[in-house]
C-alpha cells in the first residue's frame, strides 16, 4: 500500500482483527453487489469506504424519486439515471481508488456465473426470489461466499 492508503485505512490497520495484512486483502478483493437499492446502497457504500479494490454493482433499474429516502447511493439529480451509473458516481466520490464496474442489467444465467466466478465475495441485495435462488446456485457452484439480506417494510 502507498502512503495515502496507509493514512486512509489507518483505523482499520490499527485493529488487530484486520491489521495491514487484512487491509491489503480488502484492497485486493473483488465484491459483486447484486442490487443497488435499499440493501445494496449501504453495502456498496461501506465496501467502497473500507477500500474494496473492485466493486461490481449490478442492477437493471433506474433511480426514481421514491427511492431517495432509503437508497443512499442516489441523489435528486440522479432521478431517471441508471442506478449503477448513479452508484458508480457516488462511490467514486467516497473512494476514488475503488474500481467500480457498473453492470446495468439483471444478471442471469451465463452472465451471472461469469461475475460470480470472478468475485471474492457476493452480496445478494436483490428484491426477488428467482434472482436469490440463481445467485445462491452460482455461489455454490463456484464455492464463493454469499452474504444475503432482505428487508420488507420493517422486517
Amino acid at each position: 500500500m502507498n502512503d495515502q492508503q496507509l493514512l486512509r485505512y489507518s483505523r482499520h490497520i490499527l485493529l488487530p482483527q484486520i491489521g495491514i495484512e487484512g487491509q491489503e486483502a480488502i484492497v485486493g478483493a473483488r465484491a459483486l453487489v447484486i442490487g443497488a437499492g435499499g440493501l445494496g446502497s449501504p453495502a456498496a457504500y461501506y465496501l467502497a469506504s473500507a477500500g474494496i479494490g473492485t466493486l461490481v454493482l449490478a442492477d437493471g433499474d433506474t433511480v426514481d424519486l421514491t427511492n431517495l429516502q432509503r437508497q443512499i447511493l442516489h441523489r435528486t439529480d440522479a432521478v431517471g439515471m441508471a442506478k449503477v451509473d448513479s452508484g458508480k458516481r457516488t462511490l467514486a466520490e467516497i473512494n476514488p481508488e475503488c474500481a467500480v464496474v457498473a453492470s446495468g442489467e439483471r444478471l442471469a444465467a451465463e452472465r451471472l456465473e461469469q461475475e460470480v466466478a470472478q468475485a471474492d465475495v457476493v452480496l445478494d441485495c436483490c428484491d426477488n426470489f428467482a434472482t436469490r435462488h440463481a445467485v445462491n446456485r452460482a455461489c455454490v457452484k463456484f464455492r464463493k461466499p454469499l452474504v444475503s439480506g432482505a428487508a420488507i417494510r420493517f422486517d
